[in-house]
């Protein structure tokens, strides 16, 4: 096992901090710390209350470390909001070898080059992460070192975001006792956690429907393509049950996780639930079916929101693994088949991280899914080389690809 990992997610609504050791071969991990804690001090993801939000990360953390009975220094932080925006930018290079031999400077040179885009003012790059290479004429390349070319290029998926809004968040976890080693997309991680390599290269959505925001991704052949952010979420359901039924906050949050359905017509006409309203000396009834009503337009609206964001990525439309619903706002009962029916048909699931041992019951919930995932994103394991028996197939297919294309262009 590597040594111990803390995955930190600063949510609008909590704060999650999972610990864990990754096998020496990096492909699966053992949870051996968790931690959650009430979000104070933040809005829609982005922190408005330094204090309050580094007073949350360290009740969390502090439950994560006496889980695990260790310390740690170092935090792998997700990051999301309506400030993040991506694009896909590609960038080529000649290669400089006499003989068209590719080396890992060269494929540092294409990324670097990639990574070279006009910024909005105050925006920076959060993730740069490259898609496939291209030799030549060979395209869909995963790893171009070793073999020979004359011009390889790159097309990398590029997250930006608000520069100070990003200070302020390593600020928090700093001045909780932690160094950020690693600032990650929030749906990126979280994808790290619960999408198979299958579901990538058959194309998915991923939907991380969080307290303040819902995540969207979108994966095709192998990479992701399209990242979006939406400023609705399960605290916007709280809300609007909350006006609805003119109760308070938290009677209205027991309501929509005690009793709450997003499809109503799936709830029995004549269910009733029980309630305290605001200045009520007694409990009030309400019909279910009216309760699963505020929530399914509040959920709707959201699922809309995300189709409307999903139509700029031209991929979308050949997407065949369905959606991936993750977050704690994926638990309200007919969540699957809401997104489903708006998403124009596609299957829909909830799903939750995979290949862990250790403390797996106290994650095999949704709400962990981007805590885990960050952890799993941790430069320390992300950097690890990989064995030569665990590239071979895939750089000899590679190879194959480049020399049946150049032996191709021998004969134009």
């Amino acid at each position: 096992m590597t040594a111990p990992v803390l995955g930190l997610d600063v949510g609008t609504t909590k704060i999650a901090a999972v610990i864990g050791r990754a096998s020496e071969e990096g492909d699966s991990w053992e949870i051996i710390g968790v931690g959650r804690a009430p979000a104070q001090g933040l809005r829609k993801a982005v922190v408005v209350d330094i204090d309050r939000t580094v007073a949350s990360i360290a009740q969390a953390l502090h439950a994560a470390e006496n889980m695990a009975g260790l310390r740690v220094r170092q935090a792998v932080v997700g990051i999301t909001g309506g400030h993040i925006s991506s694009l896909n930018s590609k960038a080529q290079i000649i290669i400089a070898h006499p003989e068209g031999l590719i080396t890992a400077e060269d494929v540092e040179r294409v990324e670097e080059n990639a990574r070279t885009i006009n910024l909005p003012p105050d925006y920076e790059i959060i993730n740069a992460i490259p898609r496939y290479y291209t030799i030549d004429e060979q395209t869909g390349i995963t790893n171009p070192v070793g073999m020979f070319g004359r011009r390889l290029e790159v097309e990398t998926h590029v997250v930006i975001g608000l520069r100070t809004l990003a200070k302020n968040l390593q600020k928090c976890v700093e001045h909780a006792g932690l160094a950020l080693e690693a600032t990650v997309l929030e749906p990126v991680a979280t994808a790290r956690a619960i999408v198979t390599r299958d579901e990538m290269d058959l194309g998915v959505v991923l939907l991380d429907v969080g307290g303040g925001t819902t995540d969207v991704a979108l994966f095709a052949q192998g990479s992701i393509c399209f990242t979006a952010s939406v400023p609705l979420g399960g605290i916007n359901v709280t809300r609007d049950i909350a006006a609805g039924l003119r109760t308070s906050l938290a009677e209205a949050e027991r309501l929509k996780v005690e009793h709450g359905c997003a499809l109503a017509e799936a709830v029995a006409a004549e269910e009733t639930v029980h309630y305290r309203a605001v200045g009520a000396e007694a409990d009030q009834a309400v019909l279910r079916r009216l309760l699963g009503r505020i929530i399914e337009a509040r959920m709707e609206e959201v699922f809309l929101f995300v189709r409307r964001e999903l139509a700029k990525c031209p991929q979308y439309r050949y997407v065949g693994g369905g959606i991936v619903l993750s977050g704690g706002g994926s638990l309200l009962e007919g969540t699957p088949e809401l997104a489903s029916r708006v998403l124009d048909g596609l299957s829909a699931r909830i799903s939750m991280p995979r290949n862990l041992s250790g403390l797996v019951t106290e994650v095999g919930n949704p709400i962990y899914s981007t805590a885990v995932g960050l952890m799993m994103c941790a430069p320390q394991v992300t950097r690890r080389e990989p064995a030569p028996w665990e590239t071979y197939p895939r750089r000899l297919l590679d190879l194959m690809r480049a020399l049946w294309s150049r032996l191709l262009k021998s004969y134009d």
